[in-house]
């Protein structure tokens, strides 16, 4: 490493919103575009560099239309805390595990457990679990509140260790001295509304990552609207916004396809 890679990379006007942040959980894995649909907008983020074994894979984002100002990067590959486009995009299911295996200081890994914990990445009624905050067994719970977090990274196009200032921001969601936890809607049950948005509007099923990025999304909408004493938004209107991004041009040719049928069976006089 130079000198240079130890900077703190620059501030830009872009920084992270919060309810952008909680709106934002993203559904990409090692690299598999179609998570977030083709139509799938990555963040412009400053950057120092890149590392060297990724310059062929940015130079090919920056080919397909991505800004080639030296300084910003606007693919599909993971910006560091230091500034460095640094790896493919976590793959949340496989990573979470990796990840939390990886922090062996026993402060920074209960700090970051808690930290889920207390912003409502866990499921209601979950907590770090005892081998978790020691290291020595992660359980579903820790599992998925992590790999909550690795779509929420993707999604922002950084590694999940700049985001935890970010996340420290947000408001907590335990309320109570019960310890009662702010409810969100299963991912089994948002699955039902969104297969169903999902046949209405594109005639498909939607993909893995697709359905990982649009249940995460509604969650962490539930989250924060719980954390800002907001009522939780309709699920089905939800669902229907959710599935609204996902493929725009497919959407746009089913309506078109329903309208000319419409037309021509004589339904529109």
């Amino acid at each position: 490493m130079t000198e240079e890679n130890n900077k703190t990379p620059p501030t830009t006007s872009d920084d992270f919103e919060l309810a952008q942040l909680l709106a934002e959980a993203g559904g990409m894995a090692s690299g598999v575009e179609e998570g977030f649909g083709k139509d799938f907008t990555y963040p412009v983020r400053q950057i120092r560099g890149v590392v060297p074994e990724l310059s062929a894979i940015a130079q090919m984002d920056i080919r397909r239309g991505m800004p080639a100002d030296r300084n910003t990067y606007g693919g599909h590959l993971l910006v560091n805390e230091k500034g460095f486009v640094a790896r493919q995009p976590y793959d949340p299911d496989k990573d979470a595990r990796r990840e939390l295996m990886g922090l062996k200081d026993d402060v920074a890994r209960a700090s970051l457990l808690n930290l889920l914990y207390s912003r409502g990445f866990y499921d209601t009624g979950r907590k770090p679990s005892q081998g978790a905050m020691l290291g020595t067994r992660y359980e579903y719970e820790d599992l998925s509140a992590m790999s909550a977090l690795l779509y929420t990274a993707n999604a922002r196009g950084t590694t999940w260790q700049p985001l935890q200032a970010q996340i420290a921001v947000m408001p907590t969601v335990a309320v109570g001295s019960s310890g009662n936890r702010v409810r969100v809607t299963s991912s089994e049950d948002l699955g039902v509304y969104l297969r169903e948005e999902s046949f209405r509007q594109l005639g498909r099923n939607l993909t893995k990552q697709e359905l990982q990025q649009a249940i995460i999304g509604i969650q962490n909408q539930q989250r924060q609207r719980a954390g800002s004493s907001m009522d939780a938004p309709n699920i089905s209107v939800a669902a229907e916004q959710a599935v609204a991004g996902v493929d725009p041009d497919r959407r746009s040719a089913m309506k078109l396809g329903q309208a000319l049928q419409v037309l021509f069976s004589g339904g529109g006089g």
